[in-house]
């Protein structure tokens, strides 16, 4: 399978054409439609957290995100330089509160964790780059 990368402005605008992007590179693919979904609802999840959070300066910047597929595992590379962010360290939420009770936030990296099947992140050169594995099946 050829890889795919698209580089998208900090707009929030610009999550409709990845999502499109990444559903017609995983029908080209024959990547599952469960798969298709739970990719893109992680890039929804990610992006939209950096594009929202991640600068101060009111300035355009850029995102990249690569996919790729190697035997049964896609990978997913989202590369920034937001400020630093390591989502693997933000806690998990307590379930066991109700919603009034539950601090802001952390939910969408909670259900990240859940759907995707590896996470990897590492700062290098002022970037960030979060890594996500995803095992698809019959391909």
């Amino acid at each position: 399978m050829e890889g795919r990368l698209f580089l998208l402005r900090n707009d929030l605008s610009e999550l409709e054409r990845l999502s499109q992007g990444v559903s017609s590179w995983c029908g080209v693919n024959a990547v599952s439609a469960e798969a298709e979904y739970q990719v893109n609802l992680a890039l929804d999840e990610i992006v939209s957290n950096v594009i929202r959070h991640g600068w101060k300066d009111g300035g355009e910047h850029q995102l990249r995100v690569s996919l790729s597929c190697v035997g049964n595992e896609l990978t997913v590379e989202v590369e920034d330089d937001a400020r630093p962010f390591n989502p693997l360290e933000a806690p998990p939420p307590d379930l066991t509160k109700s919603l009034e009770e539950r601090a802001v936030g952390g939910l969408g990296i909670h259900l990240v964790r859940q759907i995707m099947d590896g996470l990897e992140y590492r700062r290098q050169d002022g970037r960030n780059f979060l890594v996500m594995k995803k095992r698809i099946a019959g391909t």
